[in-house]
C-alpha cells in the first residue's frame, strides 16, 4: 500500500466519522492527526507489508466457571497474523508502551490464551506473540506540532511500538480460571467500585493517575460513588461537570466547588 492510498483512506474515514458522529475538527488538527497516522504506518510498514490475515476471530467455547459451573465462551480478535519465515500473533492496544511494560503479566495472559486457541486448538504454527502499542509518543507529537524535521526523525527512531511476548501454555489454565471467576462476579452482580485511593494512585509506568487514565473512558463514572468522591477532592474538576452530575443540594455543591477552586 502506498501513502496516497493511506491518505485516501484517512479522508474517507474522516468524512464517515464527521457525518455519523456530528463532530468535526479544524484543518490544523486534521493535518496533525494525519501526520500521526502516517508516522504509525511508516514505523510499522515492515509488519504491515507481511500481513496475510487480519482481524482473525478466535473463540474458546464450552467453558465453565470454577464454582458455579456457569457456561461461557471466550472470544477475541487477533488484529494481525503475520506469516513469513515465522508466524506471529499481533494484538493492537491503545495503551502507552510504558503502561504495557510496567504490567506485562496482564497482557501476556491474554496473548497466551490467543496463542492457545491458535496453536493448541487450531493446530497452527506459532513462533511468537507481540503487542503493538498504537499511541504516538508525546515527544514525537511535540516534534510534529513544531514541524521540527530533525527532532521528528530523532523521536521517530527512538519509538518502539512493538513489544514482544513469549508463549507459555502452562499459564493458560490459570488465566482461564481467573476469567471464570470474573464471569461469576458479573453474573451474580457481585462487584463494587474501586477505592478512591486507587483512583488517586499513579498508573504503573505513567505520570497520570488511575482516574484520569481509566475512569475518563467509563460511561457510568458519574454514577460511581468513588469517582464522585474523587471529583470532590480534585482541583481539576470543572464546575459544569460537578454541578451536572453530583447529587445532593445544588447550593451546597456550588459552595463546595467555589471553595475548592479558590484554594491555594
Amino acid at each position: 500500500m502506498d501513502e496516497q492510498i493511506l491518505r485516501d483512506m484517512f479522508e474517507d474515514n474522516f468524512r464517515y466519522l464527521r457525518e455519523n458522529a456530528g463532530h468535526t475538527i479544524n484543518e490544523n488538527m486534521k493535518q496533525n492527526a494525519y501526520k500521526q497516522v502516517l508516522c504509525y504506518y511508516r514505523k510499522n510498514k515492515a509488519i504491515i507489508d507481511q500481513i496475510t490475515r487480519a482481524e482473525v476471530k478466535l473463540s474458546l467455547p464450552e467453558q465453565q466457571t470454577p464454582n458455579q459451573k456457569i457456561p461461557y465462551t471466550i472470544e477475541g480478535v487477533v488484529d494481525i497474523v503475520r506469516e513469513g519465515d515465522e508466524t506471529w500473533l499481533y494484538d493492537l492496544k491503545t495503551h502507552d508502551p510504558e503502561r504495557i511494560q510496567a504490567e506485562p503479566e496482564k497482557y501476556k495472559e491474554q496473548l497466551n490464551v490467543y496463542a492457545h486457541i491458535w496453536k493448541g486448538l487450531q493446530k497452527n504454527e506459532l513462533d511468537g506473540t507481540a503487542i503493538i502499542a498504537t499511541p504516538i509518543p508525546n515527544s514525537l507529537k511535540k516534534a510534529l506540532d513544531a514541524n521540527d524535521e530533525s527532532k521528528i526523525q530523532k523521536e521517530f527512531d527512538k519509538w518502539e511500538p512493538v513489544i514482544p511476548f513469549g508463549y507459555n501454555e502452562d499459564e493458560v489454565a490459570e488465566m482461564i480460571e481467573r476469567f471464570g471467576k470474573t464471569v461469576e462476579h458479573i453474573e451474580n452482580a457481585d462487584f463494587a467500585p474501586t477505592s478512591v485511593e486507587k483512583l488517586q494512585s499513579k498508573m504503573p509506568g505513567m505520570k497520570s493517575n488511575f482516574a484520569t487514565h481509566v475512569c475518563r473512558n467509563c460511561d457510568v463514572r458519574y454514577s460511581c460513588s468513588s469517582y464522585t468522591e474523587y471529583l470532590k477532592n480534585s482541583r481539576s474538576a470543572t464546575r459544569s461537570n460537578m454541578l451536572k452530575y453530583m447529587g445532593g443540594n445544588p447550593e451546597e455543591n456550588e459552595e463546595f466547588i467555589e471553595g475548592n477552586l479558590n484554594e491555594d
